[in-house]
């Protein structure tokens, strides 16, 4: 199961609420700042402003909008930037208020504010949603590279130097090859993000001097960061390169040393191969104090490892998933995000912060298996717990134990506490598990939330219900066995059907549902019974008191 997902999640709104509150919803004005580069779009200049500009990016907006007063601004210094560039006679940003133009926001189809479009050569039908950051420099950058081609051919030395000044985000550049086909692919996919050039073996010659650390003799790649023209990473092009191998090159050392995590560059880490390591912080001082260090370390360890800050002030509730305490600040844990392990130096040990020495030797011993993850579970159920609950409660600690028991039918319920269909669903569970009593079938449940287990399945949402058939075929990868997931009405006809048709024992539940009932009508009638024997000898005792 893809667990990052999961957690990223829970980072992600992390992400999305902080940006809100960091300027506040109603801070700003959605209306650009009428002496900025932004132009005003109605029905009646929409049409032919288009057409006279090749490439411009419009917000669909209201006044009243709290992110549209977030965004006013920054749109309002993007078009400045982008005026003071020599870009500006191919980019124009404009806005569209929908309280004043309606039929032209229907036209459109904007169901939500902001919408921003990219539009090309006049071509609104086919306009693209504009997916890049929203903050003013992010927003010049992303329209810059949709400007030019998807790979930029560079003639002279002068001009490279002036494009690859202008860099922000890191650049790829193709060297010595004069077609490449899988360069162009790639370019193609990620121009969005980055910048591409591809260099002819004149060129490359006469640039070897912006690049002393590389060899540029033989054909290759190279990942550039800003500013940082002596530290460019060389993949060197054979025939066993192609579309994915570089892609995978560029994802990787597209990402920073030692970066911040942020709204606008969570999704580059999440997306990279590799395990993420970080570093929450309290504050800039704790930060920069260490800084030098771990970019050290992320050298070191560059492939193999990503590592990143997040200031706890904004993200603290993201420790919890990594199973750290967030109020020992600062602290370091590396996440092992293809099968969620979770490593941290021990908080209690350091409650003032590990030191760059014994940050080091964590890694170290990481990439040594020297370390043990840390476990999220809760107790294990007790004796009465066990002897009083139709349900199998497992947790981290006995969820192995009990589905590798490969001989029995076991259908379990992945629930989160503040889910309101598991609490509806939790008396009929109840009801499943008493019919399946002391049969080959076990009605389990396990709070999805609070225990760190491995699911060969993708869960998305609660609940989610996995029946494990005995003497199934086993994930190599969990070492569980490959569940099906019970999709239909959740009530407990459907599941008894589930069990009999889906389950290798085949164990047929109106069976034992029947069988059950019986025993419960016995067991009435002989209360009953009992219940008026006991009433007889007792009337029979008062009897005989009264002679």
């Amino acid at each position: 199961m893809q667990f990052w997902k999961l957690s990223t999640k829970v980072l992600a709104t992390l992400l999305a609420v902080v940006s809100v509150q960091a300027s506040g919803p109603s801070d700003g004005d959605a209306i650009a700042d009428p002496n900025s580069a932004v132009v005003k779009l109605t029905s009646d200049n929409f049409a032919s402003f288009l057409e006279e500009n090749p490439l411009v990016l419009t917000e669909f907006f209201a006044p009243w909008c709290g992110y549209c007063k977030m965004l006013g601004p920054e749109y309002s210094k993007a078009a400045d930037i982008l005026k003071d560039s020599p870009h500006n006679d191919k980019i124009k940003l404009a806005q569209i208020d929908c309280t004043e133009e309606e039929a032209l926001c229907m036209e459109h189809e904007i169901k939500g504010y902001p919408s921003l479009k990219v539009i090309r050569d006049g071509n609104n039908k086919n306009a693209e949603d504009y997916q890049g950051p929203r903050e003013a420099q992010g927003i010049a950058d992303y329209m810059i590279k949709q400007s030019l081609p998807a790979v930029q051919l560079p003639t002279s030395l002068e001009e490279f130097e002036t494009l690859i000044k202008e860099q922000t985000q890191p650049f790829i550049i193709s060297i010595g090859d004069e077609i490449n086909e899988i360069f162009d692919k790639v370019a193609g996919q990620k121009r969005k993000d980055y910048s591409f050039y591809k260099l002819g073996k004149d060129l490359t010659k006469q640039v070897g001097k912006l690049f002393p650390s590389i060899d540029l003799k033989k054909a290759g790649y190279l990942v550039v960061h800003p500013n940082q023209l002596a530290d460019a990473i060389k993949l060197d092009s054979d025939k066993s390169i192609d579309v994915d191998k570089l892609l995978e090159f560029i994802n990787v050392e597209t990402v920073p040393y030692f970066g911040d995590i942020d709204r606008n560059t969570y999704m580059k880490y999440m997306t990279s191969p590799l395990p993420i390591a970080y570093y929450f912080y309290k504050t800039p001082e704790q930060k920069e104090a260490i800084s030098k260090d771990l970019i050290k370390l992320g050298k070191k360890y560059r492939g193999k490892l990503n590592i990143a800050g997040l200031d706890a002030n904004l993200y603290g509730r993201h420790a919890e998933t990594v199973n750290m305490d967030p109020e020992i600040l600062p602290f370091f844990s590396i996440h092992h995000i293809n099968d969620n392990k979770k490593y941290g130096i021990n908080q209690t040990e350091y409650p003032e912060g590990p030191s760059a020495e014994v940050i080091e030797k964590f890694v170290d011993d990481y990439f040594n298996d020297k370390l043990k993850p840390i476990i999220k579970s809760e107790p294990l159920p007790t004796e009465e717990e066990i002897k009083s609950q139709q349900v199998t409660k497992l947790v981290a600690h006995n969820y192995n134990e009990i589905l590798n028991d490969s001989s029995k039918d076991i259908f379990v319920k992945y629930y989160a506490p503040w889910c309101g269909h598991c609490k509806k669903l939790a008396p009929t569970w109840e009801e499943l598990a008493e019919i399946y009593n002391d049969s080959n079938v076990v009605i389990a449940d396990v709070d999805h939330t609070n225990n760190d287990v491995d699911v060969p399945y993708e869960i998305q949402g609660y609940p989610t219900l996995l029946l494990f058939p005995a003497n199934g075929e086993v994930d190599e990868k969990t070492g569980i066995r490959k569940p099906i997931v019970f999709e239909g009405q959740r009530e407990l006809g459907s599941f008894v059907d589930f069990i009999k048709d889906k389950g290798s024992l085949k164990v047929d539940g109106v069976v034992l549902q029947k069988r059950l009932q019986e025993e419960k009508e016995k067991k009435e009638v002989k209360e009953e019974t009992e219940e008026k024997e006991e009433t007889e000898e007792k009337e029979e005792v008062a009897d005989h008191d009264e002679l």
